[in-house]
């Protein structure tokens, strides 16, 4: 469903009289509520899990000789919203494609940037995250290498009839039931309330089930 299907679905579990919305934008009153709470729906379904596997993104961009911060902005990731650090990847060419260590940004305050080493010039082979997000490389880079891995992305947001939830299609009521939600509470339909509450749940466990990744165990210690 898009956005203005998913608004006109809050209306019909609402039991709102009428036909509309028409649109997404130009509502006021009660339309302008149901568009909004649909909104604010969709924003809580995506921040309910940060590795939501919908939000995974993949990334590629290439060093600049001697500079060895890189801002989200500057490599063009405006969506981005954590660095996956696990797998990232550096290369001259795919032939010799390595993988960066990637560091707590105090070890690597510790190890890169203290004495000559906050200097130093050539392939990189350790990354860290600064508290401000951005990519930290050492050693500097002394040419144009390639940097690839994977990122999370900042919460979607729909802005037109026609827009359409990141979320798989299969679990998009999710967030018709979580708008039945804030329905309930600004009109004390407790009934109502109830029932968004208990078709969330159960949709929120499906698309958890999906889309955040299986925990796995170790062998046991004895």
């Amino acid at each position: 469903m898009n956005y203005l299907e998913l608004c006109k679905r809050l209306r019909l579990e609402a039991g709102i009289s009428g036909v509309g919305p028409a649109a997404v934008t130009g509502q006021t009153g009660e339309m302008l509520r149901v568009v909004e709470w649909v909104d604010a729906a969709y924003q809580d379904v995506q921040i309910a899990h940060a590795s939501w596997r919908f939000l995974r993104k993949d990334f590629s961009f290439s060093t600049i000789a001697s500079t060895q911060e890189y801002t989200p902005a500057a490599v063009s990731l405006e969506d981005l919203a954590t660095w996956i650090q696990q797998d990232m990847r550096l290369y001259l060419t795919i032939g010799d494609e390595q993988f960066l260590e990637t560091i707590q940004w105090d070890d690597f305050r510790i190890a890169a940037m203290y004495g000559s080493n906050r200097t130093l010039e050539g392939r990189p082979i350790l990354a860290s995250i600064k508290p401000n997000n951005s990519l930290m490389l050492w050693q500097i880079p002394d040419a144009v290498y390639t940097v690839a891995g994977e990122y999370f992305a900042v919460p979607d947001v729909m802005d037109e009839n026609t827009s359409t939830p990141v979320i798989p299609v299969r679990f998009h009521l999710a967030i018709v039931w979580k708008a039945l939600m804030y329905y309930g509470a600004y009109t004390a339909a407790d009934e109502k309330y109830a029932h968004g509450k208990n078709q969330y749940s159960r949709e929120l466990r499906a698309l958890e089930n999906d889309q955040l990744e299986i925990m796995t165990y170790g062998e046991p210690l004895a």
